[in-house]
């Protein structure tokens, strides 16, 4: 079979066809699918780009177990979320686990650092940082904003389900409207590919020495230079370096800089 383009999230499998594909072709196809992957148990289509400020994803049932609900693996962590009420990229797995990773490095000389994660979505990014800071013995916070609701519900489930309710806190709502009387140490921004680079509110929640992670798009020299212009200058060194296509030759770049 002709390798269909795919994304697997644990149990649920989400192909995209040509769209002059018969649905018969489709349905076919999605049950030599299930046949060839035993842990997938539910085959669903993609319908439309992922669009909209919330980035919902379309999809329509093909095959298997009629369920839109995804229980998913990933860096010892459990998620579970319906696929077509929350934006979530098990592409970005990597790209959680380096995040982690760095943070690690980063709270070895904060005492009680406190972590802001906007458009956190169902808690994928929330909840893998604290898995790895647990291992530290540090004591630390992590809240995680999340405008869309039905995310947001899944978020507490998942905090639920991790047994990390101790270490995280939800803020539901607008990522600009998040109260500014708290400053962060560290603010993680995997923003979705929005015109708004929300990085002047994100300067008000920040103190001098803050570290903000920054997803942008578009080519690194137009990433630099919202980032210069949007902080006003405020920010040290940038490192910057790829984290993943959203596109052919489009990119999502990751830049970590510190507020002066």
């Amino acid at each position: 079979m002709k390798k269909i383009p795919q994304d697997i999230i644990g149990n649920i499998a989400i192909l995209k066809f040509p769209r002059k594909t018969f649905l018969l072709i489709k349905k076919l196809k999605a049950r030599k699918f299930l046949k060839s992957h035993k842990h997938v148990t539910t085959i669903v289509e993609k319908t439309d780009k992922i669009s909209g400020v919330l980035r919902t994803p379309k999809t329509k049932y093909l095959a298997g177990e009629k369920t839109f609900q995804a229980v998913y693996k990933e860096n010892n962590c459990i998620f579970s979320f319906d696929i077509n009420k929350s934006y979530f990229s098990p592409r970005l797995s990597n790209e959680r686990k380096v995040i982690s990773e760095e943070i690690i490095k980063l709270v070895k000389n904060i005492p009680n650092p406190q972590i802001l994660i906007l458009f956190a979505g169902i808690a994928p990014y929330p909840i893998t940082i604290t898995k790895y800071l647990k291992k530290s013995k540090k004591k630390f916070q992590i809240f995680s904003n999340e405008l869309n609701k039905e995310a947001n519900l899944s978020a507490k489930q998942n905090i639920t389900l991790n047994k990390l309710q101790k270490h995280i806190t939800l803020i539901p709502g607008d990522a600009n409207k998040i109260p500014t009387k708290q400053k962060f140490d560290i603010i993680l921004m995997p923003r979705p590919n929005l015109e708004d680079t929300f990085l002047p509110h994100a300067l008000k929640l920040s103190k001098k020495g803050t570290t903000i992670f920054y997803h942008g798009f578009g080519t690194k020299e137009e990433v630099l230079s919202e980032i210069k212009k949007d902080t006003n200058g405020k920010m040290g060194k940038i490192k910057i370096r790829k984290a993943g296509d959203i596109g052919p030759y489009k990119f999502r770049w990751q830049a970590q800089f510190k507020i002066k």
